[in-house]
């Protein structure tokens, strides 16, 4: 005898389907669970990226030149600087004793790392000599050189040197020209800064000055980066 199942019966049966607790096999709990990972990853790493601040000094009030920096005239921000970082003083870092300000630093100013310095430093100045376009191409920033010049001999007839002479040693390249046109040194010279001691400022101005040749040689191992 053959007993046909009413459509009462199969309703009943695809309500208890319904109504049957999920497993771990499951295909749609699966990727719901996957779904829902996913996006708490995606938001945990956004609230991350946008975390990313550096720790830096900031000048407390205005700072002049030559003063010795004390842990009041700083303030610690966090900013997000991003390949510029190492541009900035590190605020997870003391400043050392003694140092100075090389410039004027404004109240809010994040302070270069370029901005403090030595005492030393701070009394030393730039003074742009004019030199060889060719050789000031072999030169770099932070270069080590001993400055040389050759004077102006006036008993000579026309334009002649005498012989060269060192006139300061361990001077530090400052800034060489984009180009080798000597632009602004007259013909065939080339403009070079370079940081001079306070005491010897008025000699290398003296010579430049006189129109005399100077000729910057740098020292054994004293390549700039």
């Amino acid at each position: 005898m053959q007993v046909q199942s009413t459509g009462h019966d199969r309703g009943q049966v695809t309500t208890a389907r319904r109504l049957r607790r999920p497993s771990w096999r499951d295909t749609r709990l699966l990727v719901g669970v996957l779904l829902v990972l996913l996006a708490v990853a995606g938001g945990v790493r956004l609230v991350s990226e946008l975390d990313e601040t550096t720790a830096v000094y900031a000048a407390a009030h205005p700072i002049l030149p030559g003063q010795e920096i004390a842990a009041e005239d700083l303030e610690k921000v966090s900013v997000r600087l991003d390949s510029a970082v190492s541009h900035y003083v590190d605020a997870t870092q003391p400043v050392a004793t003694g140092t100075v300000a090389l410039r004027q630093v404004e109240k809010g100013e994040l302070i270069p790392s370029r901005a403090l310095g030595s005492a030393s430093q701070a009394q030393d100045k730039t003074v742009t000599v004019p030199v060889d376009p060719a050789s000031a191409q072999t030169l770099t920033v932070g270069t080590v050189v001993d400055l040389w010049v050759s004077r102006q001999d006036p008993e000579q007839t026309g334009t002649a040197y005498s012989e060269p002479q060192l006139l300061l040693s361990s001077a530090v390249v400052a800034r060489t020209p984009s180009t080798g046109n000597g632009l602004g040194m007259g013909v065939g010279r080339a403009a070079v800064q370079v940081v001079v001691p306070a005491d010897q400022v008025g000699s290398v101005i003296s010579s430049v000055d006189q129109e005399a040749k100077v000729t910057l040689v740098p020292a054994p191992g004293g390549s700039g980066s």
